[in-house]
């Protein structure tokens, strides 16, 4: 199949190799694509990228396109998410280095670096209390002075937390796996949660005698980027899972592109939508206007009357007219209805686009972080390319982890950020609840649930190739995709709630009573073996890093929570280590210290 490959990278490889290609694999480069990482400032002066590969900062005077200030970070920072405050500081979250910087963007100056919590992911800028609001993937809720200073208040909401964002006086948080959109009182208790609405789709491998019908549900998942909209309305660009049965054999059933009742190559399991909520809190659907995988950013223009779109797994930028997004999606198959697009879609030839924002005069910028680059598209006439400073950027493995297949997907549709998306899906041979690839996966061979799958060349070859369509991976594919992936970190948990409660489990989890070390052990607390847990089949032992992140548990999903684990309706009981004797206490005490892992 076709690769996706910057214009710079095919220029330089015109030539044919005059040695035989190493077997040595190559260095691995590059994080997974996050979005959402660059900002232009109110004043239209000056773009701010945040570049997450590279560990820096870069600001751009748009008038000229000179590069006014490159600052270096502390390596594995990771910044993210670029908010303005009314002072015109630009405040920027370190996603692995755990703080928040301030930065004057017309110079480069850092104003402070302040310590957040272990996984900084949202920015919001709350002008009535000149504060800046962080939301974290552990689950804390952080407020801060915008002009410098501690903390002003830490909250512990629900882990996995994504966005903030303030609209008027209500105080508004995402959750990234399940699109959940929470409210907040001024004391910051949650009183309303809301989520996309589960819309229908048509599935001929899947028949329901019940209601006669083809039909299965698309759920929402994956809120990648949310907005708050001039209406005090707030937008949420997400994913959402198809429930329909995923076939293995790309010959017998389509792979997963199969019984999408003529869809073409948008009958995977994944789609993209935009569900805007409204003042009172309720949702509307909307066609899943996007098709193409990875919509990680979204951005409106200041007439709100455009928004673009990034598609990173198919390179591209989408700008599509706001008169088309409050319709309802009652479309069963539905259909690329590019009429409401307001310009053709944008392929710079730059690599995989991360970032999009629209000058005051209703350009479109995209951010290029592989060249590095940034692109201006204005309303009318050429685009302008802005070249930034620093070196050519590539990762094979990256790349086709990222790259969107024939069937509408890619591999970070369920593996988003390098983790997992939280879902159970439907097999031909079962369900199965999407396993992690983050946290040291080169050590954690055999793979797949049932430990079938010797090397990830296999698993490339058997998922990849196969089941997603894509055809047979390159060889710099197969060299590049572990070590590449073998550098994503596990989550990070918070701080235990009560660090005696943790010290008690963590006793109890390493008893010779337990047994649980029995197969969690060593660096990545698994043995790497098959057991029977009493789950009805040999399954392998997962690694127990960032575990408190990874519910729902189990290979089908079937316990909600830690806690349900141990509660008897699924776990496997003692033959999954011997907890039958441990009252509610020792329980709570051992969740609170797996919840630390």
């Amino acid at each position: 199949m076709k690769r996706f490959l910057p214009a710079l990278l095919l220029a330089a490889c015109s030539d044919p190799p005059t040695t035989p290609p190493s077997t040595t694999p190559p260095p691995t480069w590059g994080v997974p694509v996050s979005g959402g990482t660059m900002h232009i400032t109110t004043d239209g002066k000056f773009a701010v990228a945040a570049d997450p590969d590279r560990d820096r900062i870069v600001s751009v005077d748009l008038a000229s396109g000179e590069v006014v200030a490159d600052v270096p970070l502390l390596a594995n920072d990771e910044p993210g998410r670029v908010i303005e405050d009314a002072a015109g500081r630009v405040h920027i979250a370190l996603r692995r280095g755990g703080g928040v910087i301030a930065m004057n963007p017309a110079t480069g100056e850092i104003l402070s670096r302040r310590a957040t919590c272990a996984e900084p992911r949202g920015l919001a800028f709350d002008a009535t209390a000149d504060s800046i609001h962080v939301a974290c993937s552990g689950g804390e809720l952080v407020t801060l002075p915008a002009g410098g200073g501690d903390p002003t208040r830490v909250l512990r909401l629900d882990r996995d937390l994504r966005d903030v964002l303030v609209v008027g006086d209500r105080l508004y948080v995402t959750r990234f796996r399940s699109a959940e959109l929470l409210r907040l009182d001024a004391t910051g208790t949650v009183i309303s949660r809301a989520v996309s609405p589960t819309t229908k789709r048509i599935d001929f491998n899947s028949f329901d005698e019940t209601t006669g019908t083809n039909e299965v549900d698309a759920k929402p998942a994956i809120a990648w980027r949310a907005l708050a909209l001039e209406d005090s309305s707030v937008l949420i660009l997400h994913q959402r899972q198809i429930n329909k049965q995923l076939g293995t054999s790309n010959v017998d059933v389509g792979g997963y592109g199969g019984g999408g009742g003529g869809c073409g190559d948008q009958s995977g399991p994944v789609e993209s939508a935009v569900t805007i909520h409204g003042q009172t809190g309720s949702p509307r659907a909307v066609q899943p206007a996007f098709f193409g995988a990875l919509p990680v950013d979204i951005a409106v223009n200041k007439a709100g009357d455009r928004f673009a779109v990034v598609l990173a797994g198919s390179q591209t930028v989408r700008t599509i007219r706001a008169s088309f997004l409050p319709g309802e999606d009652h479309d069963q198959c539905p259909q690329d209805f590019e009429q409401h697009d307001d310009a053709p879609r944008i392929n710079d030839n730059l690599g995989t686009p991360t970032s999009v924002q629209f000058t005051p005069d209703g350009a479109v910028a995209i951010f290029y972080p592989e060249v590095p680059a940034i692109a201006i598209h204005p309303t009318a006439g050429t685009a302008r390319i802005i070249k930034l400073p620093g070196d050519f950027g590539y990762d094979s493995g990256r790349n086709m982890f990222h790259e969107q297949t024939p069937v509408g997907i890619a591999c970070a549709s369920c593996h988003p950020e390098g983790r997992e998306d939280g879902l159970v899906w439907k097999f031909d041979f079962g369900v199965r609840r999407t396993q992690t690839v983050a946290g040291g996966i080169l050590a954690r061979a055999p793979f797949h649930w049932i430990g079938d799958m010797n090397d990830l060349p296999k698993l490339m070859n058997d998922v990849f190739s196969v089941r997603m369509a894509a055809g047979e991976a390159s060889n710099s594919e197969k060299l590049s995709l572990g070590p590449w992936l073998d550098r994503i970190p596990a989550p990070v948990s918070a701080p235990a709630l009560d660090p005696d409660a943790a010290e008690r489990g963590r006793i109890l989890f390493e008893s010779a009573a337990l047994q649980c070390v029995t197969c969690h052990n060593g660096a990545q607390l698994t043995n790497n073996q098959r057991v029977n847990v009493g789950t009805g089949s040999l399954f392998k032992v997962p690694s127990l890093r960032g575990i408190g992140a990874r519910s729902p548990y189990m290979h089908d999903g079937c316990a909600k929570t830690l806690a349900d684990r141990f509660g008897g309706v699924c776990g496997g009981g003692d033959l999954h280590g011997k907890t039958a004797q441990l009252d509610p206490a020792a329980l709570a005490d051992l969740v609170a210290y797996l919840d630390t892992l």
